[in-house]
């Protein structure tokens, strides 16, 4: 049971991965293109780890290629065919996705957490739990403030100084 749990939550964060990366490239504002290509960053990390916890457990690496795929082509067909940068409006369900995505893992992780008595997964869950609960803050401040003012909040571009 637990080694589904692992595939199924793999397989969110592949969907998150290509859902933020996609949405980062039609974004126009440099503040949202930073957010989304960090969230992707972030659930490609959420992918390696549940990916080692899979081979910790099974003893055995998982083939992802079919999750990649089926889940690439269900985060495309979200967006509009035209690559054209999106609206306001098209901003905010693209948000709203994002967002019910988020509630999704949250969900997943905090019951895969009490279905499991390994405790190597039951942190892991409880951590993913963590970070998913973060990346839905920043979605729902983003959305929040598109809504008041037109404008993205909630993330600041790393600076590099020197």
């Amino acid at each position: 049971m637990i080694l589904e749990i692992l595939k199924e939550a793999i397989s969110i964060e592949i969907y998150g991965r290509e859902y933020y990366s996609i949405f980062s490239e039609l974004v126009e504002d440099e503040s949202a293109k930073s957010l989304f290509k960090g969230l992707s960053r972030d659930e490609g990390e959420h992918r390696e780890l549940l990916e080692n916890e899979y081979r910790k457990v099974s003893g055995k690496p998982i083939d992802t290629g079919v999750l990649d795929e089926e889940n690439r082509e269900k985060a495309r067909r979200i967006f509009p065919e035209s690559l054209e940068p999106l609206g306001i409006s098209e901003t905010k369900d693209v948000l709203k996705l994002g967002i019910r995505t988020e509630e999704r893992s949250i969900e997943l992780y905090s019951n895969s957490a009490k279905k499991t008595d390994i405790k190597s997964s039951r942190d892991l869950f409880l951590k993913l739990v963590h970070f998913e609960e973060e990346h839905k803050k920043l979605l729902l401040d983003a959305s929040y403030y598109l809504e008041q003012e037109g404008t993205w909040y909630g993330y600041s571009p790393p600076t590099i100084e020197g």
